[in-house]
């Protein structure tokens, strides 16, 4: 039997992966061609700078900002992945350059539930052949929604995010295969679907850095051992890193830092919780803006302390993956460690409620020495790699496959 065809479809470019969801999409291509399956991937995301100045793909497409901020005729700021499928499904000039790039296909890999709309228009039109439903869910998306909704005090709550729970029900109904990332987001699915429910959690993709980057970096971020948080502007992740501390970043003495790696040190400062003591917070902070992969593996080398402030959203989080297999101190809140609890014991860890235990907790480990190294917590760490994460994935499709021959 020849190797299964598979086309991935993503909400966003994965040539040049740079927060979370990117790694995630881009490490699924990356491990079902190590099992030997070929791999078309395509993207439709909307055209903010941070995507269309990246690398793109030759079936990506970038879609008009302006034609995704709007839900049943009314404005929004919130819509722009819920929108996406229902415009990305009306391009057919955009459709038919997908299926000339992807060809006949045994399974569509559907990454997040916001393209089904385009996967059941390729169905219809039938180019690319018949083909099985993979659902891969990175969070339950429904909840996610509407805490971001709440937050920002957006009167469509109920509506938009029962629109994204019939949208996730949909994709686990005609699904064939459904990937959650954790233990507790498989049972909410296996609850949507009689197809076979694999667990895919996060991994990390281990990182060298060189002597002269983190050089360059030690001059930026100074002498002292410092804690880092690496994060994208999505609005969770800022919530959660104003929630984590308390009121302030007080529990750090003066002379303590914490170093913030990509677009959310760009949308902390502005809060009302940084601007609230904003001295006090600007002598704490360094940002060191969006980093490409060689200087943010020497910033993580020298990162003495990792954050993990997670205070809301589901699934699991690929930088709790990347802050375990570092080696390194790490404060994370419980949530944070959703997917990963088996690690939890591991060496230099604290799982600390957000709050002023989470900052004094932070504010210890940078004037503690690095854990030993062990060689049961390092093989603990080593299976946390993409190919380890992915593995019943693959297996799962090889089987349905099989199956169906």
């Amino acid at each position: 039997m020849s190797a299964p065809r598979i086309l991935v479809l993503g909400s966003y470019p994965a040539v040049n992966p740079r927060h979370g969801g990117q790694v995630r999409l881009s490490s699924i291509v990356a491990a079902y061609r190590a099992r030997g399956f070929h791999v078309a991937q395509a993207s439709f995301f909307p055209a903010h700078d941070f995507y269309t100045r990246s690398a793109m793909g030759p079936a990506d497409v970038a879609l008009p900002v302006t034609a995704l901020r709007s839900w049943q005729g009314k404005p929004s700021a919130w819509v722009e992945d819920l929108v996406a499928g229902d415009v990305a499904a009306a391009d057919a000039r955009a459709l038919a350059g997908l299926e000339r790039y992807s060809g006949k296909v045994d399974f569509v890999h559907l990454e997040q539930p916001w393209l089904l709309p385009v996967v059941r228009k390729l169905r219809e039109r039938g180019a690319i052949g018949a083909f099985d439903l993979v659902y891969g869910s990175q969070n339950i998306e429904h909840e996610l929604k509407r805490a971001i909704l709440r937050q920002h005090h957006v009167p469509e709550e109920d509506e938009i995010s029962g629109a994204v729970l019939a949208l996730e029900r949909e994709c686990a109904h005609e699904a064939a295969v459904v990937a959650a990332v954790t233990n507790e987001d498989a049972e909410v699915l296996s609850a949507w679907t009689s197809a076979t429910v694999v667990l895919a959690s996060n991994g990390v993709t281990p990182w060298q850095s060189d002597e002269h980057a983190r050089a360059k970096w030690r001059e930026r971020t100074g002498p002292d051992p410092f804690c880092l948080y690496v994060a994208s502007a999505h609005p969770p992740n800022i919530q959660g890193f104003c929630e984590s501390f308390g009121e302030s970043l007080a529990g750090l003495s003066p002379a303590q830092r914490v170093v913030l790696a990509g677009h959310v040190g760009e949308f902390i400062p502005p809060t009302e919780w940084f601007r609230r003591w904003q001295p006090l917070n600007e002598r704490r902070t360094v940002a060191l803006g969006v980093l490409d992969i060689a200087d943010l593996s020497a910033v993580r080398d020298l990162a003495h302390t990792f954050l993990l402030p997670v205070t809301s959203g589901g699934g699991s989080n690929l930088k709790t993956a990347e802050a375990l297999y570092s080696g390194r101190h790490v404060v994370a809140t419980p949530l944070a460690m959703r997917g990963f609890e088996h690690l939890s014991d591991l060496p230099g860890l604290r799982i600390v409620q957000p709050g002023p235990d989470f900052a004094r907790a932070v504010a210890r480990s940078l004037d503690e020495p690095q854990p030993v190294p062990d060689a049961q917590a390092t093989q603990r760490r080593e299976s946390l790699g993409w190919p380890h994460a992915m593995a019943a994935l693959c297996d799962a499709l090889a089987a349905h496959r099989s199956t169906a021959a």
